[in-house]
């Protein structure tokens, strides 16, 4: 027994934070990618809806994934998922197509959730540059989804678009690469204007901001550790 204990002392306990979420962008990356390149440049008949949803629940299932080593976290990620993709599989079905707007409010809850669980894990962990630059790389991609939707439900909301129930897939699709432009670089929104409008491009410039500033102070420290 004293030889167990002396043999336990040399094993190094992991720290809080130490699961590293870097190991996990790469999961991240593979959903991401088809929502922003492949998703806005597909048909816009509604033949198209079931491709979107199928990259939709891809995206779920890899937040999911990723949030798993928070239980708290985990099972309102799965219920948030839950609703979200029974939602938009619903609205397949011509008599039901508005309810992918609900679906999308759904979807921003996701994400908002998943969007804090991966800040508070990169402010925590240590990574390389690679592993900053992609993390950032991921923030900026779902922070454009979710400014995309957020415009995309603003235009219904305030009647600045008009939106056809049977193409809601093809205009949330196109919004997702204008929303990542608009965080990225500023601008106006191609669904209007209105002032919930105007509020949500401005609280994506100062996300944009702060992801930039995440980054920088990241860079910095690993730099000044490593120099130290």
């Amino acid at each position: 027994m004293d030889s167990i204990r002396q043999c336990t002392d040399f094993v190094e306990v992991p720290p809080k934070g130490s699961r590293k979420i870097w190991n996990d962008l790469p999961v991240l990356f593979l959903a991401l990618v088809p929502m922003l390149i492949i998703v806005p440049v597909l048909p816009s008949d509604p033949s198209s809806r079931p491709f979107i949803l199928i990259f939709l629940t891809l995206l779920f299932i890899t937040g999911i994934y990723i949030m798993r080593g928070n239980r708290r976290r985990f099972l309102l990620s799965c219920i948030l998922a839950l609703i979200a993709i029974e939602t938009f599989w619903v609205s397949v079905w011509p008599s039901a197509s508005s309810l992918f707007l609900p679906a999308e409010f759904f979807l921003l809850l996701f994400l908002g959730h998943m969007t804090g669980y991966l800040v508070l894990e990169m402010v925590s962990s240590d990574g390389g540059i690679v592993d900053i630059i992609s993390g950032t790389a991921v923030l900026v991609m779902i922070g454009g989804i979710m400014l995309g939707t957020s415009l995309h439900l603003s235009g219904w909301m305030s009647r600045t678009a008009m939106y056809d129930p049977a193409l809601l897939h093809s205009t949330f699709a196109g919004s997702l690469p204008e929303g990542v432009m608009l965080l990225t670089r500023g601008g106006e929104c191609s669904s209007g204007t209105s002032p919930l409008t105007t509020v949500l491009l401005m609280t994506g410039s100062v996300c944009g901001f702060l992801i930039l500033a995440l980054a920088a102070g990241k860079i910095a420290g690993y730099y000044c550790k490593k120099s130290g």
